[in-house]
């Protein structure tokens, strides 16, 4: 952890202000380890990491940020508790590797597992911005450079900078796969999972076992239930964190968390978490999943969780099942899987032939939009967490439309900021209340010449009180991002909510139609009436099921979802794809 840091990097917590590589160290070991290395097996101490807002410097030496942090920790027998904040951030390029100078954190909430969380302080105070809604739009400013190319022939010099756009575009890819298959795990698309594999793939479960070849990971997975989810069940499976290294000739591999949510209506449910260890294989010129090596660490049941009287980590094995050949890594006896990756990731590149220019430049203008999409997807969480409702509309394009929770949907950025400000009014957040939008497990399609893109993400927001129980919201966006005048601007933007819970009773005490408490009056939208309907249900449907958009279709076999989510100007104005010029970069959109 401190090899991470600068030299003279620093760290800034409440009451804590320290820098230097062995000040770090020490009060790491003090502080999180108890005056020890590594973590002893009945500790549990699982940081997720989530919704990114990185932005570069000038001159590409430096970087911000943000960042929300949801801790799960515990010590067998005697405890289990929540933290979570916000971490703004500064980095560094020293000696040719990214390190942070700064690591700033922000507490915003905490408690026990029987109690929940609750805020850290009669008022949570605004943690600062380190990004203008223009600014989040702009990962990498219009001013600096693409690329540094390095020095020596001008053909290898472009080839040397195509390698490393093509390793970009790579790593997206991996991502974008290891997300396709927790949504697909989600809704118990099986046949989708499947798609995923290599032909020779293997599918390793701790304490479960093996699965070699397609075939029989098909069947481990149609083992698990019948495909589709039924009236009252839930099997979020969340993909975190993936920390992706390409291994040269068109290999790869990722590290990540997994935590599921899982449970049947007015029965039981649970929380489990597990880390992958992931290998990948480019076939064809399509990423495949080669291997997967799954640790469960733990599972527990909603109304206990994970201080005590765990249920089993993992489940039965199929009939294609061998013995599994990894160790096990069960929380509070066996100690997490040690960690395969690097500390600094070099990105393995190959120079090849000489590359053109102009396609230099649009691969570079395709990696860009990734990070575009994911930032002022994420910028939007973070500003609406405030009400911030001037800096969340500025993050739309001139013709942008969003859904409006309950209403409609509003075309336009104007309209866009008055239904927010007619919906919530001009107060801020209330002192004592915070919703917490953590948006997470981005799949990000981008039109072939880099100009708009879509990207789903999946909310896992935390709602949090000084007094009171706290409570969850769970759902799916899918928003489209274009470039307006070198800017990054939400094009649209869809919110199709799952369930939203009490702490208190969970997922499974859901009351049918609760949700529809929230919605305002007939009076109240009369004021500032819609522009158009909503795409999807208006309400929160868990228990019932409702069906769910994709943007994609399976990212290695083409297979096309039941309800496919086009591009369009409007939630339902125009479904054949929006204008000429966005149809034709979407008709062309990479998968």
């Amino acid at each position: 952890m401190s090899e991470l840091f600068a030299d003279n990097g620093r760290y800034v917590a409440p009451g804590v202000e320290i820098w230097g590589g062995d000040t770090l160290y020490n009060h790491f070991r003090a502080e999180m380890g108890g005056g020890a290395d590594g973590l002893p097996p009945d500790r549990l101490n699982v940081r997720l990491f989530l919704s990114p807002v990185i932005t570069l410097s000038e001159d590409g030496t430096t970087a911000q940020g943000r960042w929300h942090e949801v801790a799960m920790l515990g010590h067998y027998g005697e405890g289990a508790f929540w933290k979570g904040g916000i971490y703004e951030n500064d980095y560094i390029l020293e000696d040719g590797v990214w390190k942070i100078s700064e690591l700033h954190y922000y507490p915003q909430y905490a408690g026990p597992y029987d109690k929940g969380w609750r805020n850290i302080a009669d008022t949570v105070p605004l943690t600062p911005y380190h990004y203008t809604p223009e600014e989040a739009g702009s990962p990498t400013p219009q001013s600096a450079k693409a690329l540094a190319l390095p020095a020596g022939d001008a053909d290898d010099r472009l080839s040397e900078a195509a390698a490393t756009a093509d390793a970009l575009l790579d790593e997206s890819a991996i991502q974008n796969l290891q997300a396709a298959y927790g949504y697909y795990v989600d809704r118990k698309m099986w046949e989708n999972v499947t798609d995923l594999f290599a032909e020779k793939a293997t599918f390793d479960v701790a304490g479960e076992g093996a699965y070699s070849g397609k075939a029989a990971i098909r069947q481990r997975f149609f083992a698990l239930g019948d495909a589709g989810l039924k009236e009252g069940e839930l099997n979020d499976h969340l993909q975190l964190d993936p920390i992706v290294t390409l291994n040269g000739d068109n290999k790869a591999s990722a590290r990540g968390f997994e935590l599921q949510m899982t449970g049947q209506h007015g029965g039981a449910s649970a929380w489990a978490f597990g880390i992958f260890e992931n290998t990948y294989v480019k076939e064809g010129g399509v990423w495949k999943i080669q291997s997967v090596k799954l640790y469960p660490r733990f599972a527990a049941d909603y109304e206990i969780g994970w201080a005590r009287d765990l249920l089993p980590a993992h489940e039965e094995a199929s009939e294609s099942a061998s013995a599994s050949l990894l160790a096990s890594a069960e929380y509070p006896e066996q100690a997490s899987p040690a960690i395969s990756f690097s500390a600094h990731v070099e990105r393995a590149t190959k120079p090849e032939a000489p590359a053109r220019l102009d396609a230099l430049e649009r691969k570079v203008a395709i990696a860009k939009a990734y990070d575009g999409a994911e930032n002022v997807s994420n910028a939007y969480g973070y500003y609406i967490d405030e009400f911030r409702w001037d800096d969340t509309a500025d993050l739309f394009s001139e013709d942008g439309w969003k859904e409006l929770s309950y209403i409609g949907a509003y075309y336009g950025r104007e309209r866009v900021r008055g239904s927010l400000f007619s919906r919530y009014g001009d107060r801020g957040r209330s002192p004592t209340f915070l919703a917490i939008h953590q948006k997470t497990q981005p799949f990000v399609t981008v039109a072939q010449d880099g100009k708009n893109a879509q990207i789903r993400l999946r909310l896992f927001q935390f709602n949090s009180q000084l007094d009171g129980d706290g409570s969850y919201i769970s759902g799916i966006y899918e928003n489209q991002v274009k470039l307006e005048d070198g800017v990054w601007k939400i094009a649209g933007m869809d919110l199709d909510y799952v369930f939203l819970a009490s702490y208190t009773g969970g997922w499974a005490a859901v009351e049918e139609g609760s949700a529809q408490r929230f919605a305002p009056t007939p009076e109240s939208i009369a004021k500032y009436p819609p522009d158009g309907p909503l795409r999807g249900v208006t309400f929160a449907p868990y228990p019932e099921i409702a069906p769910m958009g994709f943007h994609f279709d399976n990212p290695v076999s083409g297979r096309t979802p039941d309800f496919k989510l086009d591009w369009s100007i409007s939630s339902r104005h125009d479904e054949s794809g929006g204008s000429p010029s966005a149809k034709a970069s979407q008709d062309s959109a990479s998968k």
